[in-house]
């Protein structure tokens, strides 16, 4: 067992890696009474093409790792849920890009719940009647975020600044791929990317690490696991240039809704793509926030409402700069996004001003460790990058003018996208 601690952040965890290969890390709040667990893979609906350490390419239909995270819930023993409920636990997962974790929450004992969630994520219970009857579960789900308007605009977003990257498709899949899923890709799926020695798991608990771990090894020890053959995510070559330019569709929606999106270059350091997305981050907010003494004008005008925002996000193979709003003006709204971008690129940015930011980011960051949440997602993300957590952190405290104007200046104005969603009267 190894103990990490950082005196700048005044955190501290053990971690271990035990004979099967699964990663185990333990954070101590003796302060608090809740506890949180996460076990995660790295499989996330990006996840489509994989090759495993021999050179082999393996295919999946889009919405294949959310489909996985349904049917793990599937115990011949009983309802998982239910289960865990008997237990004063909650549980619950998500699927996202990159990963897929399940994690259950509680202030009562955690030993039992501990058991249940190893138990059932590393058992695969299904079969061709259960596949079949959750294709029109996940199909129905598909159709409901369809009809969110949110979510189709975002989901149009991608579709328009992507040609290859499975970034294109919803994380749930379409009709067509996710009734093309079979109950042996299912099976492939599910032994390449949930062995233990592919995944991680997080406590963040009053609890003594020392006592967690022995019932974890106890749970595992009774366990025999295959040998597999390592598999990673197939990097995607995706052109710079977007797949559409613009893109207009209705809904049942009483006012325009519009992206415009810029596709940035992907940065294979995990380091530098921190840095980097700090930077982009730092002028959306110098420039596209309340700290901009224009935005309440724009707020009078009626040109954006409280329904606006922008967010980046990069990846090792992708990128993207994303400005929304509710608006009937939609001129003013785009001009705004272009006037912008032009500060931006040129990281118009104070020192006083950047040296402001990193302060609340700092704060924030230091809070966020109160959070049980936000300590195992974080963990879990830096790890699946091969990252140390706390020099994540401390990326944001290098960051200076001049690597902002370095990261700004490589975006490319004419790599962009707009997509605009209107009310169904005006189509």
């Amino acid at each position: 067992m190894k103990f990490v601690e950082n005196k700048r952040y005044k955190e501290s965890y053990v971690e271990e890696v035990l004979d099967n290969g699964l990663h185990v890390v333990l954070w101590q709040k003796p302060d608090y009474e809740k506890s949180l667990f996460m076990l995660a893979t790295p499989l996330g609906a990006m996840d489509i093409k994989q090759i495993d350490e021999h050179g082999n390419t393996i295919e999946y239909p889009a919405g294949i790792a959310h489909f996985l995270e349904h049917k793990m819930f599937e115990m011949k023993d009983g309802d998982v849920m239910d289960m865990f409920s008997s237990m004063g636990a909650n549980v619950n997962a998500f699927t996202s890009y990159t990963e897929t974790a399940y994690y259950f929450t509680t202030t009562a004992d955690v030993k039992e719940p501990l058991n249940l969630l190893l138990d059932f994520v590393q058992t695969l219970e299904i079969n061709e009647k259960s596949v079949e009857k959750e294709k029109g579960i996940i199909i129905q789900e598909l159709h409901m975020y369809k009809e969110m308007s949110d979510s189709r605009l975002l989901m149009e977003t991608f579709s328009s600044l992507y040609q290859n990257h499975p970034l294109r498709y919803d994380i749930g899949g379409d009709d067509d791929s996710v009734n093309q899923i079979t109950l042996k890709q299912l099976q492939d799926c599910y032994k390449f990317n949930y062995h233990p020695s592919t995944m991680i798991l997080v406590g963040v608990s009053k609890e003594d690490p020392q006592v967690l771990l022995e019932w974890i090894k106890e749970n595992q020890n009774k366990k025999t696991f295959p040998a597999i053959s390592g598999v990673k995510r197939m990097p995607c070559h995706e052109p710079e240039e977007v797949s559409r330019k613009e893109y207009r569709f209705a809904m049942d929606i009483s006012e325009d809704k519009v992206s415009y999106a810029y596709k940035l270059s992907g940065i294979k350091d995990i380091y530098e793509r921190t840095k980097a997305e700090w930077c982009i981050k730092i002028m959306l907010d110098a420039v596209f926030s309340s700290l901009n003494p224009d935005f309440q004008k724009w707020l009078d005008d009626g040109i954006i409402n409280d329904y606006v925002g922008s967010e980046v996000d990069l990846g090792s193979d992708y990128g993207m700069l994303m400005f929304y709003g509710e608006t009937a003006k939609k001129e003013e709204f785009l001009n705004i996004i272009k006037q912008t971008m032009e500060r931006i690129v040129r990281a118009d940015i104070s020192a006083e001003l950047l040296e402001q930011l990193k302060h609340r980011y700092f704060g924030q960051a230091i809070r966020s460790l109160n959070s049980f949440d936000d300590i195992a997602i974080s963990y879990i993300r830096s790890y699946f990058d091969r990252a140390d957590f706390f020099k994540l952190l401390d990326v944001l405290y290098e960051i200076t003018l001049e690597d902002i104007k370095k990261v700004c200046s490589t975006i490319r104005l004419d790599h962009s996208c707009l997509v605009e969603l209107v009310p169904n009267k005006k189509i």
